[in-house]
């Protein structure tokens, strides 16, 4: 699983593929991947 968060407003969201549209800001397109992600196993 990866983290994903998005450019726009900074909401971030865990899933294996990246979102198309932020469920907050409804910016397209703008999520990246968060390499080191807060919570680790």
């Amino acid at each position: 699983m990866a983290v994903w968060k998005c450019t726009a407003c900074g909401f971030e969201k865990e899933g294996r593929c990246k979102p198309k549209k932020c469920p907050q800001c409804e910016a397209k397109d703008t999520f990246v991947k968060v390499e080191n992600p807060k919570e680790e196993k």
